[in-house]
């Protein structure tokens, strides 16, 4: 089968990374895998970590009409590569793809939605343009399922599929161990506070610092055109809160999983999230989680073996829990946690889940 997924951007980030191990994962299925970015933001570190064997294409702006060039550029990969499926992750374009399925019928037609409110923020043309091109509309939690859903889309239409990771990147070693006398917490997301809450894991550091608690916090990830000085405006709390000198800011990591390695409690502290694949690759390393008890979020953590739940906005509570995970660091067991994240989140799973799809399309 040719599967063709199609992207506006490629920065850093939990879509990124999983067009990456989808595209690579169906290549190892013996599927013919293709990406294509539409925009000119990408990262070429980023791009480096896809299989030789998936063929890339990155569209080209036509200075006279882009939205026109692109079509021709779309269509053009489309009859050439002889693809079979187009898998759209931005539901805003949907008159993009419905002139793309106008000109090639034949084309079947995927759509993810990849948190939740994305689909629900859709205007009523996107919406409506989604459920009559696209085969399925695939949901990546039970949280965006109800999302969609409450949009007026049939059941029959939805799909939930859980996001996967490459557990040979994400995996209990040998070497993982917790520091002695300074335990380290570690968050990875895009620096975007008022979704991620950044803001609230640097609250709850000054409350344990103040209650005597000993604890090291390192942020990695970049910034979003959302909030382009996120990371300044953190670090300005950070020394307004006292805790400058326990937190470190790494802006956009590549190596993720020595940064986990290194680290002893994931924490994901979100007001709201579709998934939180960064927490289910925390999990692969062995990691105890804290995170908020959000839909999505709440999915994923769903064990107290696997970590700990606090209530979302509540940087008290965060602490509270956070507190509780370091007093018991050694009753979690490293391998029963990254076994439950295999077990429920492997991509060879959700590529499986995706290829059965695809077949029924037909």
């Amino acid at each position: 089968m040719n599967i063709l997924n199609v992207v506006y951007s490629f920065q850093p980030g939990g879509v990124e990374r999983l067009a990456i191990d989808v595209s690579n994962a169906l290549v190892d299925t013996g599927n013919h895998a293709y990406l294509c970015i539409i925009s000119e933001d990408y990262s070429e570190a980023l791009l480096n970590q896809l299989n030789p064997e998936v063929k890339l294409f990155k569209l080209k702006k036509n200075k006279r009409n882009h939205k026109l060039g692109y079509i021709e550029q779309l269509i053009s990969i489309i009859d050439h590569e002889h693809i079979d499926v187009v898998h759209v992750h931005q539901g805003n374009l949907m008159p993009f793809y419905a002139v793309i399925k106008l000109l090639r019928p034949h084309i079947r037609l995927y759509f993810t939605s990849h948190d939740t409110h994305i689909f629900s923020e859709l205007n009523q043309t996107n919406q409506l343009l989604a459920r009559l091109l696209c085969k399925k509309i695939i949901a990546i939690s039970d949280a965006v399922v109800a999302d969609i859903q409450a949009c007026g889309v049939s059941q029959r239409k939805i799909v939930r599929i859980y996001n996967g990771t490459n557990f040979s990147r994400f995996s209990v070693q040998e070497n993982h161990s917790t520091h002695e006398s300074v335990p380290h917490i570690v968050n990875v997301a895009r620096f975007f506070p008022a979704k991620k809450g950044q803001d609230l894991l640097i609250k709850a550091a000054a409350i344990l610092k103040v209650q005597g608690r000993m604890f090291h916090i390192t942020f990695a990830g970049g910034e979003t055109a959302d909030a382009p000085h996120a990371i300044a405006d953190m670090q300005r709390l950070a020394k307004s809160s006292g805790v400058e000198d326990r937190i470190d800011f790494l802006g956009n990591v590549t190596d993720v999983p020595s940064l986990l390695r290194q680290s002893d409690v994931f924490c994901l502290p979100s007001r709201y999230e579709g998934f939180g694949i960064s927490a289910v690759e925390a999990m692969g390393m062995g990691l105890p989680c804290v995170v908020s008890d959000v839909e999505g979020l709440n999915e994923v953590i769903n064990d107290p073996r696997l970590g700990e739940l606090f209530s979302a906005g509540d940087a008290a509570d965060l602490a509270y829990k956070l507190d509780s995970v370091l007093d018991q660091l050694d009753t979690y067991d490293p391998t029963f946690i990254s076994g439950d994240a295999k077990a429920r989140f492997s991509i060879e799973h959700m590529v499986d889940r995706l290829l059965t799809i695809y077949r029924e399309g037909m």
